[in-house]
C-alpha cells in the first residue's frame, strides 16, 4: 500500500527552518550611508573625489551623488565613487548628499555640506 504525505507550505517552511536551511527574508531595511569623501565642513575647489561607504545585508544597487538636489553622477561598483567638477557651482556653501539602493527599492541616505572655494587654484 503506498503512502502520501501532504505538507501545506507553511509546514515545509518550518520543516526547513527545523533543518537549518536558510529561510527567505523580505528586505525592508534602508541601506546604511556614509559619506567618506569630501569631510564634512571642509573647503574643496577644482575636481575631487565624491565617495560613499555604504552597509545593506542583501547588497546595493546603486549610488547616487547629489550636489544641492541635482545628480553629479552615479556608481553601481563598490568602491562607490564619482569625481566631482567644483567649477559647476559657485564658490560657498553646497549641500552634498549620497542616496543609496538596494535590489529591494528601499533607499538610504546622508548629507554634509562642505565650501567650495575655486579661487585657489
Amino acid at each position: 500500500m503506498k503512502r502520501f504525505l501532504l505538507v501545506s507550505l507553511g509546514a515545509g517552511a518550518a520543516i526547513g527552518a527545523a533543518c537549518g536551511l536558510p529561510s527567505e527574508q523580505a528586505d525592508t531595511d534602508a541601506p546604511i550611508v556614509f559619506i567618506t569623501s569630501p569631510l564634512a565642513d571642509s573647503t574643496v575647489g577644482g575636481t575631487v573625489a565624491f565617495s560613499a561607504q555604504v552597509f545593506d545585508g542583501f547588497g546595493v544597487a546603486s549610488v547616487k551623488f547629489m550636489v544641492d538636489g541635482r545628480v553629479v553622477g552615479e556608481d553601481v561598483i563598490e568602491p562607490f565613487a564619482v569625481n566631482w567638477n567644483t567649477r559647476g557651482v559657485g564658490n560657498g556653501l553646497h549641500a552634498l548628499r549620497a542616496e543609496a539602493r538596494d535590489p529591494a527599492g528601499n533607499t538610504g541616505f546622508t548629507s554634509i555640506s562642505v565650501t567650495v572655494d575655486n579661487t585657489r587654484q
